[in-house]
């Protein structure tokens, strides 16, 4: 396949998977009879986006589990364009004093659609967060990795430059790294992240232009029981 067509099918790839949101978790302000969270966000990273999820506590040990599902779609004239839909299991692996390493793997379906090409990909994330958490206030480091392992692509203008391409499914096209801060305060039952950092390319060379990525989240702790 031509170099310079895997570049730019890479550069589309990156777009794709830009935007962040995820169910964030304040651990210390899970009560017992806090069952489910609710939350909506907005940020800017390739383009600017909104997303809305939901989350739900699960005691099965220890240490709670949330089960959750997030919704994401890019600002524009065409809503449905551009959206991502994942669903994960949160865990707190450990934790000593205000100190916690909490888990996210998570399922990713997303669309992307431009001039140059329609695609639909389904792949995986993994996110880790490390820091200072106190009911009231944190500050965690994160780290996540977003890979795709199977993408359909319907080309458009990019047929004009490369008449060889074909429509269909491809498989693992590459993925992304992102590295932030991410900090809470929480007042009553109400949460607010503010989520900042960079994001790379898979192999660190290929990285987006735009690198940078800001996001604000409002959660609310619901203790009604469904």
């Amino acid at each position: 396949m031509n170099r310079s067509y895997l570049i730019l099918l890479m550069s589309l790839l990156l777009t794709a998977q830009s935007e962040l949101f995820a169910q964030e978790v304040n651990w210390r302000a899970l009560d017992e009879n806090a069952n489910h969270l609710v939350s909506a966000a907005f940020g800017a990273d390739y383009s600017s986006y909104y997303g809305v999820s939901y989350g739900y506590v699960l005691r099965t040990g220890r240490r709670p589990l949330v089960i959750g599902t997030e919704f994401t779609a890019s600002f524009g004239r065409e809503i449905l364009d551009d959206w991502k839909w994942r669903t994960g299991i949160q865990a707190e692996l450990w934790k000593s004093g205000a100190f916690s390493l909490a888990l996210k793997p998570a399922f990713i379906l997303r669309r992307y659609e431009s001039p140059l090409a329609r695609m639909y990909s389904a792949g995986t994330n993994v996110s880790l967060a490390f820091g200072h958490v106190k009911a009231a206030w944190g500050l965690t480091a994160t780290a996540h990795y977003d890979r795709s392992f199977a993408t359909h692509l319907k080309h458009g203008s990019l047929k004009e430059s490369y008449p060889g391409i074909r429509d269909g499914w491809y498989g693992a096209s590459g993925g992304n790294f992102k590295f932030g801060a991410r900090a809470h305060w929480s007042p009553g039952s109400w949460n607010v992240f503010l989520h900042l950092g960079k994001q790379y390319g898979q192999d660190f060379q290929h990285n987006p232009t735009l690198p940078f990525f800001a996001e604000l989240s409002v959660q609310k702790l619901l203790h009604a029981r469904l």
